[in-house]
């Protein structure tokens, strides 16, 4: 599972260290704090060329009613991924990088909710392996809604100790073979290559942005509570 990342750097530097052409009209703060259905920043091949887009994290298929299906495609499973109907198309025509410089799981701890933040030796920014869509249910009128999800795997053995499940980061030498449609492994990434750290439950709060969210969590006093509001 993957359910809330970040990506602190800005555009300038991700669009150099992505060789990507920027969409138009796209704008982006660095952000601390990122939940499902927000709208983030993805990589894919347009007229053969790498482009920076911002996509609704929550894959809606060209086929849906309705927008509520993103609430349940923020993922979806290496195993499955080219077979379910809500996927398949994506995987064979729409491939995309979904671009992170870390993600959180949470331990459970009784009551609590214990984050951690897994990060690349470095710290440097890196691409999950996501799908994209466009989704025309708003009116011919209206410019499409595209949306994307990021695939998850099994986690290895440095996620394992929270999570059983880790989202899929990509080599940097599979990024194209990856947007051209290739088969890639889906596998865990070498734990060697990524730290993990006990960050502060401020993170908990999806309104929360900001250095705090990061900031060390003594896991040896118990955790400050998240504010219970929820975002609108």
């Amino acid at each position: 599972m993957c359910g809330r990342y970040t990506l602190r750097r800005k555009l300038n530097l991700l669009l150099s260290e992505f060789a990507a052409d920027l969409a138009p009209g796209v704008e982006w703060e660095p952000r601390y704090n990122i939940p499902p259905t927000a709208s983030v920043p993805a990589v894919r091949l347009l007229d053969g060329k790498r482009q920076l887009a911002l996509f609704k994290w929550g894959l809606i298929p060209s086929w849906a009613k309705d927008t509520k299906i993103a609430y349940s495609t923020i993922n979806a499973r290496a195993d499955t991924v080219a077979t379910k109907p809500a996927f398949r198309t994506a995987y064979k025509k729409r491939r995309c990088l979904v671009l992170a410089d870390g993600y959180i799981e949470w331990e459970k701890s009784g009551k609590d909710k214990l984050p951690w933040l897994y990060e690349m030796k470095g710290g440097e920014p890196f691409a999950f392996a996501g799908l994209w869509e466009a989704w025309y249910g708003a009116g011919e009128d209206k410019p499409p809604l595209e949306s994307c999800t990021i695939i998850t795997t099994d986690a290895n053995k440095l996620a394992a100790k929270v999570h059983n499940r880790m989202p899929v980061i990509l080599d940097s030498e599979d990024y194209d073979d990856w947007l051209a449609g290739e088969q890639i492994p889906l596998v865990p990434y070498p734990p060697t290559r990524m730290t993990a750290r006990p960050v502060s439950t401020t993170i908990n709060n999806v309104r929360n942005q900001g250095q705090q969210c990061v900031e060390p969590r003594d896991i040896a006093t118990v955790p400050v509570k998240a504010s219970k509001r929820k975002a609108k």
